[in-house]
């Protein structure tokens, strides 16, 4: 496919990274001698740095827009408006809440020994160079018309549609996700004609159905109200952004109807900064969210049962049932670690993961298995604590992404990125099986786009 198809007026699409993977999402969009790129990620699991970091782009940069805050999206891209000067779009949520996990980011690269790809100045740097924007609202960049619309992911998220008039335009989803959750409603559908589309497959495969949201609720409330009877103590690690909300909330709202037994739920790392956030942002969550903070006139997560921690020693200390909802998602780094060595050794406990796991990462081993681990410096622990899975996804499943598709009028192709090479594979010939043109491209590929 690369060079393959003539770079007609220059316009060509450049895979830079999260292509046949999952992590460091990066997409080179050409336009003659200037590109655009969307995203800017890390890839978490990677063991070195060449499989961790985006390629460079081969065009001069004339700006970064970024569809969220997660770190496969947005973890390199202090480094790429360092090394480019160019500005960065995103929804006002997205660039507050980037900042925070940026520093978090390099604090934990620290911590593993792992290397840095920039610093915390270039971290600050960023905000003299940021254009904050807003949903449905087209601005231009260079030539360009770009609109950001809602992605239904995690607060702020944003899929970026690019018209170049009269000539083509392009809709990159970043990740995606049809349904509402507690927290947001689903995504945009309503997008005019586009000619090609980008979408992620992280649930693509054949066999990725998500289970009914009230099913999946109901299997982890039975799980935690079992943990707690027997006096045991739950860990959930969570991404401190959408996942550890979605959970907080489910909690809540079953103490509240008395489907679970009231427990204490301890708050801790990131995921206490970013509930601010969200209380901040009020406005962007979904309509009955909005309604129960304009009447209460408290944070969504303001309750007597959940508290923020502040001294993790004396937490671990405590012998009653408890609930902890804690980073990082993917047990990687941040407070999880020491919940893990206090609490997983014991079979009464419980732990949680709520979310994707990477190949490569603790959460992952986890899942497929594996019951020692290796923590920081080489520390290795036995886990005796029960692991579950429960599948609080922010991404559309096969049907969701297809159904998603199926509201864009004029599609001519699309590129299927963001998933693992199978699932990638599975949604492309799914799209091909429906009559959409679909291909499924490599990092580091070139693929031109035809006016």
């Amino acid at each position: 496919m690369t060079g393959g198809r003539g770079l007609a007026g220059g316009f060509y699409l450049r895979f830079l990274g999260g292509a046949r993977e999952v992590g460091r999402s990066s997409v080179e969009l050409g336009l003659g001698s200037k590109s655009l790129i969307l995203d800017s990620g890390v890839h978490v699991g990677a063991k070195t740095p060449e499989d961790r970091y985006p390629l460079q782009p081969s065009g001069e940069v004339e700006a970064l827009i970024v569809t969220h805050a997660h770190l496969d999206h947005s973890g390199f891209s202090p480094a790429l408006v360092r090394d480019t000067g160019c500005p960065i779009y995103s929804t006002p949520p997205t660039r507050d809440v980037s900042e925070l996990l940026l520093v978090d980011f390099l604090s934990l690269q620290g911590q593993s020994g792992e290397d840095k790809p920039y610093e915390n100045e270039d971290v600050m740097r960023l905000r003299s160079l940021e254009r904050p924007v807003s949903l449905r609202s087209p601005f231009e960049i260079g030539d360009a018309t770009v609109t950001l619309y809602d992605a239904g992911h995690v607060l702020g998220s944003a899929m970026v549609r690019i018209e170049i008039p009269e000539t083509f335009s392009i809709l990159y989803t970043g990740d995606l996700n049809l349904g509402g959750t507690r927290t947001l409603s689903g995504a945009d559908t309503d997008i005019p004609p586009t000619d090609y589309v980008i979408i992620e497959s992280t649930y693509g495969g054949d066999g990725d159905a998500h289970p009914a949201r009230k099913k999946v609720e109901r299997k982890f409330i039975f799980d935690v109200r079992e943990t707690v009877s027997r006096g045991g103590k739950v860990v959930i690690p969570c991404f401190a952004l959408g996942r550890a909300q979605e959970v907080l909330l489910t909690l809540l709202a079953h103490i509240d109807s008395g489907s679970l037994p009231p427990t204490p739920i301890f708050v801790d790392g990131m995921i206490v900064t970013i509930n601010r956030i969200y209380s901040l942002y009020w406005s962007w969550l979904r309509p009955e969210l909005q309604r129960k903070v304009r009447l209460s006139k408290r944070s969504p997560f303001d309750h007597e049962l959940v508290e923020e921690v502040r001294d993790r020693e004396e937490i671990l200390e405590i012998t009653e049932p408890y609930i902890v909802v804690t980073t990082s998602g993917m047990l990687q780094g941040g407070p999880v670690v020491d919940y893990l060595r206090g609490l997983a050794g014991d079979s009464r406990n419980l732990i949680y993961l709520t979310g994707y796991q990477v190949r490569g990462t603790r959460g992952r081993a986890l899942l497929e298995g594996q019951r020692r681990l290796t923590l920081d410096e080489g520390e290795e622990i036995e886990v005796r604590a029960r692991v579950e899975f429960a599948e609080f996804s922010a991404h559309s499943d096969q049907s969701g992404l297809i159904a998603f598709l199926s509201h864009i009028p004029g599609v001519k192709e699309v590129f299927v990125v963001h998933g693992e090479p199978e699932k990638s594979r599975q949604l492309s010939m799914k799209l091909e099986s429906r009559g959409t043109l679909s291909y499924v491209p490599r990092v580091g590929e070139r693929v031109a786009l035809r006016a």
